[in-house]
């Protein structure tokens, strides 16, 4: 998303300057901190691909861009060129703009002679790609709205048209548009998939040689091994073999650095390693960084450094917490990852530690969730999905799809029981329903019945008939009612 600055702005960046909690310097166990990134359409292009495009955004803000001047609208105007957005239909009685965008460096058109409704969003322009050349080096392109009274709104963004990789490998990329995830691995054809999984055990695994062929007859498509502790965290020997075997029986790969990917030395040895295979599909770095209070530019850093060793594959991470260093940590990944277990816990006061939970302390395993009559546990799914969307737009941070870790596992810790079947396939329904474009859930193995339970409703996620309608079609919210969530 691109967002213009203004006065408006300085204001903003005050009063989030004072809304900065420091971590405490003394020694207290802690939960959660208590005691203008643009694209087109598609996160890149791969060369030999002759067709793209842009989409556009005019939407009204209260809290970023230029003053539009509009004596019916005296706030400011946020113009944006981002990499998508549910369409809202454009008010008949509001002013169309004219569009045109260009190389920001040669001045060379790319779309001129095009219009957009002032507060409409989501606007797909189709471009030709013929005047970018394939490079690592993004190409810096500006966006120009005019007014009919010549006053003109201009922002930039950057398209990457990457050289193909050398040798077979999977390349895969976000549909900023949809939220979906498209890789492309056998031949010039790209594939939506909707990732269906568990983050899974490599002990499990490594019980029975057929454990792996199992996971895959119960019918999830991407495998997320969770790394052991001490040192890279895996037996790389081991890891190929499964790898090699995921990849016979069509099975992606979300590769684990949850313990390393600090450490650039580690980093490097796994990404240079895994990076060109043929199942690979996204990387996934830091495991609750906010509730483990990681550096906050850890995060950013990694995705920094992974990109410059790989720009075929996004990167992913999990956050845990309702709202610490939202911003700061989010910005270390193209995906972001909610890991929200209501089921089974007291949400005032913790059953572990023995102490209440509320804003400002207390750790009760779902971070300021809320339960009562009016409030079933698993409203705080959509609740959480729902305010990270809002965060990312209130921030003026890019739309970037969420995924869901529903609650899967049986009865430990702060749960003390374990999610029915029912309960189980209702937190991935309405995560989906919020906007979640994937779910890796939370652990496998884990009971008999709800694996007998994900298993028949893989069938359903993975087809492609919902994938064409959950991942290539246009999102609209529906009222739905007597629901108040």
């Amino acid at each position: 998303m691109v967002v213009l600055r203004s006065l408006f702005d300085d204001v903003f960046v005050r009063l989030l300057w004072f809304s900065i909690i420091t971590r405490p310097s003394v020694a207290l166990d802690t939960w959660c901190g208590k005691a203008y990134k643009q694209g087109p359409r598609m996160s890149f292009y791969l060369e030999g691909e002759t067709g793209g495009s842009f989409i556009v955004d005019a939407k009204a803000s209260y809290i970023h861009g230029q003053p539009y001047n509009d004596p019916q609208d005296i706030h400011p105007n946020r113009i944006e060129l981002r990499t998508g957005s549910n369409v809202i239909g454009p008010n008949s009685n509001e002013e169309t703009l004219s569009v045109r965008i260009f190389h920001t460096d040669s001045g060379a058109t790319i779309i001129g002679l095009a219009g957009i409704a002032f507060n409409e969003t989501g606007r797909e322009y189709s471009i030709t790609l013929s005047s970018f050349k394939p490079s690592q080096v993004p190409s810096s392109i500006t966006l120009e709205l005019t007014k009919r009274d010549g006053t003109k709104f201009t922002a930039t963004t950057q398209l990457y048209y990457l050289p193909n990789p050398t040798g077979p490998q999977s390349v895969s990329r976000l549909d900023s548009l949809h939220g979906g995830i498209q890789v492309r691995s056998n031949g010039p054809y790209w594939e939506t998939i909707f990732p269906y999984s568990f983050y899974l055990a490599g002990p499990w695994l490594a019980e029975d040689h057929g454990n792996l062929r199992k996971f895959k007859d119960l019918g999830y498509n991407l495998l997320h091994i969770v790394p052991g502790g001490g040192g890279i965290g895996y037996d790389l020997d081991q890891l190929d073999a499964w790898f090699n075997e995921a990849e016979q029986l069509g099975i992606w790969i979300m590769f684990d650095m949850r313990g390393t990917y600090q450490n650039r030395g580690y980093v490097k040895i796994q990404v240079e390693r895994y990076k060109r295979r043929k199942n690979m599909l996204l990387w996934y770095t830091a495991d609750e960084p906010d509730g483990n209070e990681d550096s906050l530019d850890a995060p950013s850093k990694a995705y920094a450094f992974i990109k410059s060793l790989d720009p075929y594959h996004p990167i992913s991470l999990c956050l845990n917490c309702q709202n610490y260093h939202f911003q700061e940590f989010s910005a270390g990944a193209d995906i972001i990852m909610a890991d929200v277990y209501p089921v089974g816990t007291n949400t005032e006061s913790s059953t572990k530690y023995h102490t209440p939970c509320n804003t400002t302390y207390g750790d009760c395993g779902c971070d300021n969730c809320h339960t009562s009559p009016s409030s079933p546990a698993l409203a705080n799914i959509p609740s959480r999905l729902a305010l990270w969307s809002r965060f990312q737009e209130q921030l003026g941070l890019p739309p970037k799809p969420i995924w869901s870790v529903p609650q899967a596992f049986t009865a430990q810790d702060f749960w003390t029981r374990t999610p029915t079947p029912e309960e189980v396939i209702a937190m991935t329904l309405l995560s989906i329903n919020h906007g979640a474009t994937g779910i890796v859930m939370w652990t496998f193995p884990t009971a008999p019945e709800i694996v007998d339970v994900t298993s028949q409703f893989s069938a359903v996620v993975t087809g492609r008939d919902f994938v064409r309608f959950v991942l290539e079609g246009v999102r609209e919210d529906i009222q739905v009612e007597g629901a108040n969530k």
